[in-house]
């Protein structure tokens, strides 16, 4: 189980935003806007990850706090893109996220119902390989530090933005580092 999820976040996570960037000629905001979607759909679905762990006796505190985090963390994406895109249209940006066509398909179409797909898809292999409690709700834990540990990262970027012209490039690289390493730390002590 561990490598293939590792080799699954790694590809689906930090590889296709990096084709894009280097080969469709995606931007920071479209990356971002990539993410936000995946851990917006991955924040939705939490509450029934840890309803799905009931040995585990987990408070909904849980949940909430993941999902603030969320939030926290998209607000924290849209306030970097803000101080070192700018002038940056969200709405028009979001459109054309939204509507940008791969082989002849809007990606808004395809992507958000992949994205839902793919979580129902985790959760039910979760369950059908009987992977223990113990084991997802450390995974859930793990991805929760993961993210705090994001959350101060785009703080210090914010912070440094204020006295230095930092590049897109720089800010995908970082992006991209993130979501490169996160696998590895989540799944770190899963055998």
């Amino acid at each position: 189980m561990k490598r293939i999820e590792i080799i699954g976040a790694l590809f689906g996570d930090a590889a296709l935003p990096l084709l894009g960037f280097l080969f469709w000629d995606w931007g920071f905001y479209f990356i971002v806007l990539f993410f936000v979607f995946d851990i917006l759909i991955r924040s939705f679905f939490l509450m029934k990850r840890v309803k799905n762990l009931p040995s585990m006796n987990i408070n909904h505190r849980f949940a909430l706090v993941g999902i603030s985090m969320t939030f926290l963390e998209l607000s924290l994406l849209h306030l970097l893109v803000f101080l070192t895109l700018t002038p940056i249209g969200f709405f028009e940006e979001l459109w054309a996220f939204l509507s940008y066509e791969e082989m002849g398909i809007a990606q808004g179409v395809v992507l958000i119902p992949l994205l839902i797909f793919n979580e129902l898809f985790r959760i039910r292999n979760e369950q059908k390989a009987k992977v223990p409690q113990n084991v997802r709700f450390e995974i859930l834990k793990s991805s929760q530090y993961f993210q705090f540990g994001r959350l101060i990262l785009w703080c210090i970027v914010i912070v440094g933005s204020c006295f230095l012209d930092i590049k897109e490039s720089v800010l995908v690289a970082v992006l991209i580092a993130t979501l490169c390493v996160q696998p590895f730390y989540v799944f770190r002590n899963i055998s």
